[in-house]
């Protein structure tokens, strides 16, 4: 009985870390969308390229492999090239001097850590990200909604505290959460 439940545990952990992988392989393309749609993106460029942090937990390999897969993607956004890192320090103190363009969410963080990067964005008025399920409704600006199809989901509260705007066509075709 114990091996049974142990093997039960287990499972049930892969099969979460597995959704969230996927979760997180669907946002890295969605993000690449709401980035494009800010239209204030040309300001927030350090030096000639957008700046996007990758902010993971305790997985510096899991957040590298989606940055490297944003970085892949070869295209450039709005004609600017990106460069994406990543950090687990929630506070960003190594961005003082340069402020990122956006934070996706590599992994999911604590609560309480989910509320200062949140603070983080709308103070910096940058796009925070991140693909995982009740995220959005947290107030995390950007994510994605998962129903009959894959589709961005948008915090309207965030975004205008954040003081970003995107383009309309987006917001016309991107879940609202109000």
């Amino acid at each position: 009985m114990l091996l049974l439940s142990l093997f039960v545990f287990a499972t049930h952990f892969a099969l979460a870390d597995e959704v969230q992988d996927r979760r997180a392989q669907a946002g890295v393309r969605l993000f690449r969308s709401l980035l494009a749609a800010d239209l204030d993106l040309p300001k927030k460029t350090t030096g000639a390229s957008l700046l996007i942090v990758f902010y993971y937990v305790n997985d510096k390999q899991r957040a590298a492999d989606l940055a490297r897969q944003f970085e892949g993607a070869a295209e450039k956004i709005r004609g600017l090239d990106v460069i994406a890192e990543v950090t687990n320090d929630a506070t960003f103190a190594a961005y003082a001097a340069r402020v990122p363009a956006a934070v996706f969410l590599a992994q999911p963080p604590s609560r309480a850590t989910l509320q200062s990067i949140i603070q983080y964005g709308i103070h910096n008025h940058l796009i925070v990200y991140s693909p995982f399920e009740g995220h959005v409704e947290l107030g995390v600006l950007g994510g994605l909604s998962v129903e009959a199809q894959v589709r961005p989901f948008v915090n309207q509260s965030t975004l205008e505290a954040s003081g970003i705007t995107l383009k309309e066509f987006f917001l016309k075709v991107t879940k609202v959460y109000r």
